[in-house]
This record gives structure tokens, C-alpha cells and sequence, in this order.
């Protein structure tokens, strides 16, 4: 019987997890988009948000950031850390490269492997 009842909170555990996840992407901002925050007005992408987006590990970020090629600001007291969109932006433009470049092949040839670029 214990085992049963243990299958049943995990189930309402994951049934609630779901309906909050839902209700996050119904809630105002839509389509599930956190309320855009600025830094003297300028838009911040938050630390968590980068690593998700484009799926790399927080030591990633910081190994960008001690190579000089992406400023990030963390709180002086606490865990907060991000990057200005400005910033990040600058970072896409010098470190990546659009497939529709016409110099796409001749770069992606060179590289090595992995993010040997980067």
C-alpha cells in the first residue's frame, strides 16, 4: 500500500509541476517569455537564460568572460548574473558566423573541432 501511495504523489508531483509550467506560458508577457529587465534601459539577458539557450555550462560562460569576450555582471551579494544585450550581442557578431555568410565554408573548414573558434 505505501508503494502505491508513493506512486501516486509522484504522479500528483509531476501533475502539479506541468500545470505550473502551463500557467507560466498562459501568464502575461505570453508565450511562456519572462517580463523583459533592463539595465539603464538597456535589455539584461540573465546568466541562466544564456546557459539554457545555447545549451553550454555556466563554466563556458565563464571562460568567455575571463578570455575578455563576453562582459557579465553578477551582484556584489547573492547568486545574480547577466549580460547586456548589447554585449551579447557584440559576442555573436565576433565569435560566430551565420550560414549565409559567403565565407561560412572556408571558416567552419578551418576550425578544428568543437568550438575551437569560440
Amino acid at each position: 500500500m505505501e508503494k502505491a501511495a508513493s506512486e501516486a504523489d509522484f504522479r500528483t508531483a509531476v501533475m502539479a509541476h506541468l500545470a505550473l509550467i502551463e500557467e507560466r506560458a498562459r501568464s502575461p508577457g505570453g508565450n511562456g517569455r519572462q517580463n523583459k529587465l533592463y539595465y539603464r534601459g538597456e535589455p539584461i539577458i540573465l546568466l541562466t537564460d544564456l546557459v539554457t539557450g545555447l545549451d553550454v555550462s555556466e563554466k563556458t560562460i565563464k571562460r568567455y568572460r575571463d578570455a575578455g569576450k563576453l562582459t557579465v555582471y553578477e551582484s556584489k551579494e547573492g547568486n545574480i548574473k547577466f549580460v547586456l544585450q548589447s554585449d551579447f550581442d557584440a559576442f555573436l557578431d565576433n565569435y560566430f558566423i551565420s550560414s549565409s555568410n559567403p565565407e561560412y565554408g572556408t571558416v567552419k573548414k578551418k576550425q578544428t573541432g568543437g568550438n575551437a573558434n569560440i
